[in-house]
């Protein structure tokens, strides 16, 4: 065993990126991000019908965010650079050329959900559930969440999701288009993640991504504009006394009380 806080499994036809960190609910670090950036580098440069397979290990959690034990060790300049480092790089991974399937093992919360939507596909073990709850520590979606859920979801319900910060339960997930596959308790989540790559890539790569490309036309997509904005208010929420207090609550394990009610 390594002190890393990824897998990284090569397979012919895939990869498979696994968050190793279940004591930590496999949260992101920036060492995570450095080994996800590693294998979309390594797919973009690659021909061929290749996909990507994104997991956490344990069944507790697929990604419970981004690790707020790191943040508190970084300066502001830090965080912020971690924040735009994050969503370029998922906004890089919803753009990317191939086929990303995000097979969520157990709950996905907050940069975690923001991962999974960055993918293009969705497959949920039965007993998964889906937030963006950070406006219960008086922040917001920071990974391009407040544009990716609302593309993948529609804006009424992403509103709920994100002003509530309410978890949504994996029937609730599929009904609202949040992920695509609920898995079947029979077959492990990863084979079955498998079998849906494969399902898909056995296809023209040329074909499979002009339906992608005329499909993103028909909706609206993510705009720089929109991306800008998210960031611009990532910082500004995030300098703020509740910010420092939702945070403060959360690692002291109390209800925070806010001052802007």
């Amino acid at each position: 065993m390594t002190d890393s806080p990824c897998q990284i499994d090569q397979h012919d036809d895939h990869i498979v990126f696994t968050i190793t960190r279940p004591a930590r609910l496999n949260a992101i670090t920036g060492e995570v991000l450095d080994h996800l950036t590693d294998c979309i580098e390594q797919l973009e440069q690659q021909s061929g019908n290749r996909g990507l397979i994104i997991t956490g290990s344990g069944e507790r959690a697929f990604c419970a965010g981004t690790d707020l034990f790191e943040r508190e060790s970084l300066s502001e300049d830090e965080i912020r650079t971690k924040s735009d480092r994050a969503r370029d790089l998922l906004v890089r991974l919803h753009r990317a050329p191939f086929i990303s399937i995000a097979a969520l093992n157990g709950l996905a919360y907050g940069g975690g959900l923001e991962l999974a939507l960055a993918c293009v596909f969705r497959i949920a073990a039965p007993h998964v559930a889906c937030s963006l709850p950070e406006v219960k520590i008086g922040l917001i979606p920071a990974y391009a969440g407040t544009q990716l859920l609302p593309a993948v979801v529609g804006p009424s319900r992403a509103l709920d999701m994100m002003l509530t910060g309410r978890a949504v339960a994996s029937d609730e997930a599929l009904m609202m288009g949040l992920i695509n596959r609920i898995a079947d308790n029979e077959t492990p989540l990863l084979n079955q993640a498998v079998d849906y790559l494969a399902s898909i890539n056995q296809y023209s790569k040329i074909a499979i991504n002009s339906i992608r490309e005329c499909a993103a036309a028909a909706q609206p997509p993510l705009s720089d504009e929109g991306l800008a904005l998210e960031r611009y208010h990532v910082i500004e929420v995030g300098k703020s006394e509740d910010a420092a207090e939702g945070v403060a609550a959360f690692r002291e394990k109390r209800p925070a009380v806010f001052k802007h009610r």
